[in-house]
């Protein structure tokens, strides 16, 4: 099953980031082009004032007809869209739950007239074919000039949850924007059994983006790609051993 990874927040050809329907059709191409069957998306649309769900925009235009949307917070790039993460699948979405991260309210002040406050972050879990599919978006910590390791309290709750929920299924795969570049700090007893297929830069000259497969499963095939969005494409064949 060919699964791919994408935060897609921001669309570096335009001068403000901003997404337009060009940019949903890029993902469309994308799809197609890759044959991909299940796509993760980041800082996805859920909805707007000028554009559709990019999950609903999907399963209008592509194979992928089974979507899962979770809304999180108010989009600070694509202004009067609210946006969060989505799974897409080719596949049947046997069920599912979403997870939201504790938010730590943190507050940064670039300057008297511009202030960022934390956003919601959160996961979907999802059974798809035989695969335990765990996707989602981590706070940004650095953005807040703040250490995530100060915060492991937030990742050990999740990471509970996350085994929790793939207990009787070790076929996991877990992927996303998690915000930091080393998952063995983060999510130390999930990596225990399991291993990062991302091993560059995925934002900038950072790994931000991770790709984790669990010792059951093999990868025949990766790809990290550039493309028009601020972070890099990442698209894996995973099998069962």
């Amino acid at each position: 099953m060919r699964v791919a990874t994408w935060n897609i927040g921001e669309d570096e050809r335009n001068d403000d980031g901003k997404l337009t329907i060009d940019s949903y059709n890029h993902i469309i191409n994308t799809i197609k082009e890759e044959n991909i069957d299940v796509l993760c998306l980041q800082e996805a649309i859920i909805k707007s004032n000028y554009l559709p769900s990019i999950a609903s925009y999907i399963k209008e235009n592509t194979d992928l007809k089974y979507i899962i949307e979770y809304e999180l917070s108010d989009s600070h790039i694509n202004i009067g869209s609210k946006m969060g993460v989505v799974i897409c699948s080719k596949h049947e979405i046997k069920n599912y739950k979403m997870v939201k991260l504790d938010n730590p309210n943190l507050i940064y002040s670039v300057n008297e007239n511009k202030t960022y406050y934390s956003h919601d972050k959160g996961f979907i879990i999802a059974n798809i074919k035989e695969f335990s599919i765990i996707s989602g978006h981590c706070l940004p910590f650095h953005v807040f000039k703040k250490n995530p390791l100060d915060y492991l309290e937030i990742f050990k709750k999740i990471e509970e949850e996350f085994i929790k929920s793939y207990n009787l299924n070790n076929n996991i795969i877990l992927c996303g924007d998690f915000n930091y570049d080393n998952v063995n700090q983060l999510f130390p007893n999930i990596m225990k059994s399991c291993i990062d297929l991302i091993d560059c830069p995925t934002r900038k000259d950072k790994q931000l983006d991770h790709f984790i497969i669990g010792n059951k499963l093999k990868c025949t095939y990766k790809n990290i790609n550039s493309s028009i969005f601020d972070h890099k494409l990442g698209i894996f064949d995973v099998n069962v051993s």
